[in-house]
């Protein structure tokens, strides 16, 4: 069923609240688009569903704790949770697309990591950019486990990630890897949670602050990623400085909420950034706001989709994210994924049906008013 929601205009002379997005929006399931996350017996469910374009038709996915099966019986009950995995799509509809799931080979076959843990960090993964000039840029969320403590797990920086040879397999991907800090006023800070580049330069947002997942922002000159100068530049308002240089200033925020994670990206239909990111926690809805620049102002977050998991008992649905380089029948859509989970982790091995713990797609329609 189609959610209609009408943006109003919202007068800000004299206010500090945001003003609205100006945006009619409408939103609908894409379950036929869901059946590419079910093509890989093997694989079976993820979270994250973060996209990065590899070419004019493939697409790299990224997911974050991964059920991979260790049988031929192909079930959650035999299988084997890892901290990450990915999958390339070829073909931009996902529905009828191709889509080939990869991970890792411990030494005694068990299913491992795209990225390997290090020591008592492990890495989810961020989001990334192919640049024109051959590699593929990727950042990673490096976490620790909290026993017994919140959800478990805290954040600890972040890692940046050069791939020189994309197009090789998977499996047999070099990886380099470097470990930039954070600013200092946020040393756990994430960086990479949206990439996008624009001529010499690639963006980065970060969420900063633990739960008050404070939006910042840093870029990458093209030059220094090839020469392998990772040293990311914050924006403080003014101008663009180094983690030495910002001191013990913190960046400038420039999302207020940005959320744990999230998507930025031009939208051509609109003329604006749109953010995209779950609200709320547990029962959540997905929500847009837009910016004219990268560095913002942005808009107040507009609830746009009330995903159906959301209204189930004991809900825990997040992760909303655009992908703006795939598409549908209708040029006005864009789509976005959302995961779905619950608080209780043993019934993802008994639920009937085993319907949460998959990515899920969205349709957004957008419009100008």
């Amino acid at each position: 069923m189609w959610l209609l929601v009408c943006a109003v205009w919202f007068e800000t002379t004299g206010c500090s609240e945001p003003p609205r997005s100006g945006l009619s929006v409408s939103a609908r399931d894409f379950e036929t688009a869901d059946a590419m996350f079910h093509a890989e017996p093997r694989w079976l469910g993820g979270d994250g569903a973060l996209s990065v374009p590899l070419d004019a038709q493939r697409t790299l996915w990224m997911f974050g704790d991964s059920f991979v099966a260790t049988s031929p019986a192909n079930v959650r009950g035999e299988s084997k949770m890892i901290r990450n995995t990915v999958a390339i799509q070829d073909g931009l509809n996902p529905h009828g697309a191709s889509v080939r799931f990869h991970w890792n080979l411990d030494p005694d076959g068990s299913p491992a990591p795209i990225f390997a843990d290090e020591g008592d960090r492990w890495f989810w993964p961020g989001h990334g950019v192919r640049l024109d000039e051959g590699p593929l840029l990727l950042f990673l969320m490096a976490v620790r486990g909290t026993p017994d403590e919140g959800l478990g797990f805290t954040e600890a920086g972040y890692r940046v990630v050069l791939v020189d040879d994309p197009e090789a397999p998977v499996e047999q991907w070099s990886l380099e890897t470097f470990d930039p800090p954070s600013p200092s006023v946020d040393p756990n800070a994430t960086l990479g949670l949206a990439v996008l580049r624009e001529g010499p330069w690639v963006y980065a947002y970060a969420n900063a602050r633990g739960a008050e997942h404070v939006g910042w922002l840093a870029r990458l000159a093209v030059e220094d990623v090839m020469a392998r100068r990772i040293a990311p530049a914050w924006w403080t308002g003014e101008d663009w400085a180094t983690v030495e240089v910002l001191g013990d200033r913190p960046p400038a925020v420039v999302i207020d909420d940005i959320g744990a994670e999230c998507s930025v990206h031009f939208e051509p239909r609109t003329n604006a950034y749109l953010h995209v990111a779950s609200r709320g926690f547990g029962a959540t809805t997905i929500a847009v706001r837009t910016a004219p620049a990268l560095t913002g102002p942005f808009t107040a977050a507009q609830q746009v989709f009330t995903p159906a998991e959301s209204l189930e008992p004991e809900p825990f649905v997040y992760a909303a994210k655009a992908h703006p380089q795939l598409v549908t029948d209708d040029p006005q859509e864009l789509l976005i994924t959302y995961a779905t989970n619950t608080f209780d982790f043993w019934a993802l091995f008994s639920e009937p049906g085993l319907t949460r713990y998959w990515p899920r797609f969205v349709r957004l329609r957008l419009e100008r008013r």
